[in-house]
């Protein structure tokens, strides 16, 4: 495991010592990618509110390992073929409404499986289907609907496609299958249904795909460009979560700006301790409104992870977490080793409120996937470079505490985190 250190480790020893601040009824999981058989990881908490494994179930699928698609290629001095973010997208597995099931996609073998979940928590394999492409990424579900999206051969191509819940088993609706031309990271539903948000990773565009309570639109609704300026690295959106605000949707997107405007990397001087060989501009969070006729628009760009401008903020943000009364979002930046908090205004517009709200030094923790509990006070987080999980508790005023650190995952390679009740 990597070293610990400064007053990150104190503060992670008291909360373990102090049992996390009491009691914590949730159960969480995570996928191990393994290329053999993949596999769920599930974890819940005893009486005082500790986290351990309860038990590890075969999806019916495969992964890529520490491979990182569509490459699959390893060069530990590259952070796109490292293996610490393999899918680099969010709602990699993802929970139905009454949490008796979990979809997760299988990038070895293109295919979703859905998982059956029992009263303790284990998980039981119902059945596979193929995905519209190669390297299925992310799950959106709402009710017995489920769309995913799937990478494709190379970064070009991708798509997405719609699936049902149908007499307990996933199938797909044929002739659902709609081309992108560009590889997508994430896919949401709209908070009634009836729209379906996917975002490319290199282009930056936003699509909003109408859903009829089966099949998608055959071409998007509405699409918006991620914002762009002068000199500033490209937006690369990955997660993102959604608001409801009135009768629009907010749709909140990270925005990681690791590639200069000609689409490069720029070259670093070991200033980046996760990627030494590669530098990185200040991070940011946009902001679009969903009008129920499914119209994207812009409402806050390129808010900053951080005070000093385009240059020396926290980096990577590539997931992001609502907190459960809809006025706090946290990004995750993986290569700051940090989450970033953000003031979330009536309108939807963002505000940066803290550029280091959990920081942990040396940055040497690499921030994957993260969810909130059911119960809206704790966040879970995947550190994909050592196989963990870290417990992040949340008090009443939204300030976060790290907490404990859990085992049980291939030390790189994992992805997804979900929590049922």
């Amino acid at each position: 495991m990597k070293k610990i250190s400064g007053p990150f480790l104190g503060a992670l020893l008291c909360s373990t010592m102090l049992g996390l601040g009491g009691a914590h009824a949730a159960t969480f999981y995570s996928v191990t990618n393994k290329t053999d058989a993949n596999t769920v990881v599930a974890y819940t908490s005893d009486a005082s509110g500790t986290y351990s494994v309860m038990g590890e179930f075969k999806t019916g699928g495969t992964g890529t390992g520490d491979l990182e698609i569509p490459a699959l290629q390893k060069d530990e001095s590259h952070p796109l073929l490292n293996g610490d973010d393999p899918l680099i997208s969010a709602n990699s597995i993802e929970k139905t409404a009454d949490g008796k099931h979990l979809v997760v996609v299988n990038p070895g073998d293109g295919t979703v499986s859905l998982l059956k979940v029992a009263e303790d928590g284990a998980l039981t394999a119902v059945n596979s289907v193929k995905a519209s492409d190669k390297f299925p990424v992310s799950i959106a579900i709402n009710g017995d609907n489920v769309v995913v999206a799937s990478v494709g051969n190379d970064n070009s191509s991708g798509s997405i496609g719609a699936f049902q819940i149908k007499d307990g088993e996933l199938h797909e609706v044929a002739g659902s299958r709609r081309d992108l031309m560009a590889r997508p990271s994430t896919i949401r539903f709209s908070s009634d249904g009836t729209h379906v948000i996917v975002n490319e990773l290199v282009t930056g565009k936003i699509h909003a795909f109408a859903h009829d309570g089966s099949n998608l639109s055959d071409a998007p609704v509405s699409t918006v460009d991620s914002p762009r300026a002068e000199g500033r690295f490209q937006a690369i959106p990955v997660g993102f979560t959604i608001a409801q605000r009135g009768d629009k949707d907010i749709v909140l997107m990270s925005e990681a700006r690791f590639l200069t405007p000609d689409f490069q990397l720029r070259a670093g001087t070991g200033e980046v301790a996760l990627s030494p060989g590669y530098s990185w501009q200040t991070s940011s969070l946009s902001t679009y409104s969903l009008s129920k006729d499914g119209k994207l628009e812009l409402i806050s760009g390129d808010v900053l992870t951080g005070y000093g401008g385009v240059e020396g903020g926290e980096i990577s943000n590539c997931w992001v977490v609502l907190s459960k009364d809809g006025k706090t979002l946290w990004s995750m930046n993986p290569l700051s080793s940090s989450y970033s908090s953000f003031d979330i205004a009536e309108d939807g517009s963002a505000r940066l409120k803290q550029a280091q709200a959990l920081k942990v030094r040396p940055e040497t923790l690499f921030f994957g996937d993260a969810t909130l509990s059911p119960k809206g006070d704790q966040i879970f987080q995947l550190i994909s470079n050592t196989g963990q999980v870290m417990v992040v508790d949340i008090d009443e005023n939204n300030v976060l505490r790290p907490g404990q650190l859990i085992g049980g995952l291939p030390r790189i390679g994992a992805y997804g985190m979900v929590a049922i009740d």
